[in-house]
């Protein structure tokens, strides 16, 4: 495999375990009523997330301009951190919500 390929799926996996953790941080800020952290946290996620994206994309590219990307077991784990980094996210986002909104009530 190329080592400029491999460092890109590398830092994929890097940025999505990142944007995961970030999210989790902000359920758990969130659940402990610190709603700023947490807002906080998500903007790491999303920001992590941008990250992976960007050289998910700078791989696309050089697979459309028929640059050769080989196929790998390590290519589709990044994809798959990526997948469960943007799940995260979403859920991390939604659960944030539903806290904020019992707080408001109680």
């Amino acid at each position: 495999m190329n080592e400029d390929v491999l460092k890109i799926i590398m830092q994929i996996i890097a940025d999505s375990g990142d944007s995961i953790s970030c999210s989790m941080a902000a359920m758990n800020a969130a659940a402990d009523g610190e709603f700023e952290e947490a807002e906080m946290e998500l903007k790491n996620a999303s920001e992590s997330i941008r990250r992976a994206h960007q050289v998910h994309t700078d791989l696309l590219v050089k697979e459309a301009n028929q640059e050769g990307v080989e196929f790998s077991l390590l290519l589709v784990h990044a994809s798959n951190h990526l997948t469960n980094a943007e799940v995260s996210l979403n859920f991390a986002e939604q659960i944030i919500r539903i806290y904020a909104e019992v707080k408001k009530n109680v």
